[in-house]
């Protein structure tokens, strides 16, 4: 993939004449995705300790597969993920990345998903990339109608409105990564469809633009 660095002056230069991308992130200690809307394509990436295929054609989408090693230490595990994170938005003239936010009645490992999302939160803002969350169940309601939609119906809708069988184009089997890379990409249509409701100023003006 071409590497394109985003250029001096962030989204107002990106603006100025440039394709600006848009990015969904579905961020996770174990199989993080990002999905990133260039043009009228979706190029999405995720990280997974399983089997990686490098990549998965299937218009409109081009699925990136990346090996997630081993880690025992947690906070290099995190380093790792951004990392790699960063490195995909550094390849992208991006404009706004929107995050699933906390899903604050959640049990189990919070403290370590705060600790990872938060050190994507910095690094983001350390390249004046804007960032926008999103609740899950915003998410999950605009994917398929209720708040509290399990993966099952969350896959199932985007099997039925994108006429892509991802499951069987990846290979996969097992909810991971296929929920992430679903969740990631409907957290970007979400970002692009509704910046009203987000309150995002880059979007708006986006929209605007295309619409001149």
């Amino acid at each position: 993939m071409t590497m394109r660095m985003m250029p001096t002056g962030g989204w107002k230069a990106i603006m100025n004449g440039m394709t600006a991308n848009i990015v969904g992130i579905d961020y996770s200690t174990t199989s993080p995705a990002i999905c990133v809307k260039v043009g009228d394509k979706w190029d999405i990436h995720y990280l997974t300790g399983k089997r990686v295929d490098p990549e998965h054609w299937c218009d409109p989408f081009l699925f990136f597969g990346h090996r997630l090693p081993k880690i025992s230490v947690q906070i290099a595990r995190y380093k790792y993920i951004s990392n790699w994170a960063i490195d995909i938005l550094d390849s992208y003239n991006v404009a706004a990345v929107f995050l699933e936010d906390y899903a604050y009645a959640a049990v189990g490992k919070v403290f370590q998903i705060g600790e990872n999302t938060g050190i994507l939160k910095y690094r983001l803002m350390g390249r004046d990339i804007p960032f926008y969350q999103v609740p899950p169940t915003v998410i999950k309601k605009y994917a398929t109608g209720k708040g509290n939609a399990n993966k099952e119906l969350m896959l199932s809708n985007f099997i039925t409105s994108t006429g892509v069988d991802i499951k069987a184009v990846m290979d996969y089997t097992g909810d991971n990564p296929i929920s992430d890379v679903v969740d990631s990409y409907y957290i970007c249509q979400y970002g692009l469809n509704n910046p009203d409701d987000i309150d995002c100023p880059i979007i708006q003006d986006i929209l605007y633009d295309l619409d001149q």
